[in-house]
């Protein structure tokens, strides 16, 4: 980034929960603040992110926000221009229509506005990210595959991947990594897959218990496993959602009781990647998922499905194995080989944590955002010119 370059960006959330997202609107605006950049998050009163930005050194304004709100837009309208931002900053579905009618309220040419796209389902039609946003920010290839079907220009759309700030990584004889496994009552041979999100419909947790079912009964049907350690592999999922109490009981049903174990919600999940020998997503829309990201980053070779940008974050065969989504029968066997091969192991963790570090950090997507807000404020100021 060029010397004497500057920017006031304006990052606007609606969400009033922590996920993967605000995780990172969080690590952007402390990278960008860093670069010596001028950044305020806006956000519903009750987000966790205020406390999190404020806990960064970051400066925040609350603005609760729906997506057809007049009163709120108006509100917006009256912010951004008092404010006078070189860069509105739309980070979640609900904020697009909003952010972009409070932009064109202001007749403002010289503010650009991104919008970021973090998932892989189809975009609804080509009008949400037309008008007034000047730059689609997707998340990965599948996502801008997504945005570019809806008939949204390509030379609109910028792919930038999530980004983190990866953390020293907790060693596996660690005191936190052998309180969980004792938590769980898990023997030194005993082999840990590791989950950690949202429990709803998208993340497939059915198929996950479904998987562990075939390999702890021994269900040998195609690509199942019978015996050996692949038959004692336990699964721990971190995270609640609607489907808590309905996933209980199917384990319940399943007697996997003493094989799969919630863990609810954890802030730091490092003693989990510490504790677990592998990870395992199975969802069927994902825009990256960056809690995959983490744990590849911690050294944990993973299966996943080849659902949206998953299948960019793991190198199939390098870094772990892809499976198709809902193939429980291949999912159950990707586990199983890994649970029964502690050098395969240790290999793909190996080179997924180097793999992960390098193309997913939080300083790339913060230089990349810059350079695309650099680009956006030139490209204005050449056509006033």
């Amino acid at each position: 980034m060029p010397e004497g370059f500057r920017s006031f960006s304006v990052h606007l959330s609606t969400a009033h929960t922590w996920r993967g997202g605000e995780n990172q609107i969080l690590l952007l605006c402390k990278g960008l603040k860093s670069r010596g950049q001028k950044v305020l998050i806006i956000a519903p009163k009750d987000a966790p992110l205020h406390e999190r930005a404020h806990e960064a050194g970051l400066e925040t304004h609350v603005l609760g926000l729906r997506e057809v709100d007049p009163a709120g837009t108006y509100r917006l309208a009256r912010l951004l221009r008092k404010l006078r931002p070189d860069v509105l900053h739309l980070h979640d579905g609900h904020a697009v229509l909003p952010g972009q009618l409070a932009a064109r309220a202001l007749a403002a040419k010289k503010l650009s506005v991104f919008a970021h796209r973090r998932t892989a389902f189809k975009v609804r039609g080509r009008w949400k990210y037309g008008g007034r946003v000047d730059k689609v920010v997707a998340i990965s290839e599948a996502v801008k595959e997504q945005v570019l079907a809806a008939g949204v220009a390509a030379e609109k759309v910028a792919v930038v991947y999530s980004g983190l700030d990866f953390p020293e990584v907790l060693a596996k004889d660690s005191p936190e990594a052998q309180a969980l496994r004792a938590e769980l009552h898990l023997g030194p041979q005993a082999v840990l897959a590791a989950h950690a999100a949202a429990l709803t419909s998208e993340k497939r947790h059915v198929d996950l218990i479904a998987a562990v079912s075939r390999l702890h009964h021994g269900i040998k049907e195609g690509k199942g496993v019978k015996d050996g350690p692949a038959a004692g592999v336990h699964l721990a999922i971190a995270g609640t959602g609607e489907l808590e109490q309905a996933l209980k009981q199917q384990v319940q049903r399943e007697g996997l009781d003493s094989k799969i174990h919630f863990l609810g919600f954890r802030r730091d999940l490092r003693p989990l990647w510490a504790a677990a020998d592998l990870a395992v997503f199975a969802s069927e829309a994902e825009g990256l998922c960056t809690a995959l990201v983490e744990a590849q980053g911690a050294g944990l070779p993973a299966v996943v499905t080849r659902a949206g940008g998953m299948a960019e974050v793991v190198a199939d065969g390098k870094t772990g194995a892809l499976v198709p989504i809902g193939d429980v029968a291949a999912l159950a066997e990707a586990l199983g080989r890994l649970a029964a091969n502690p050098q395969l192991r240790e290999r793909q963790g190996q080179a997924a944590r180097e793999r992960a570090r390098t193309l997913f950090s939080a300083d790339a997507m913060a230089d990349r955002i810059l350079g695309l807000y650099r680009e956006a404020g030139a490209a204005k100021d050449l056509r006033k010119t």
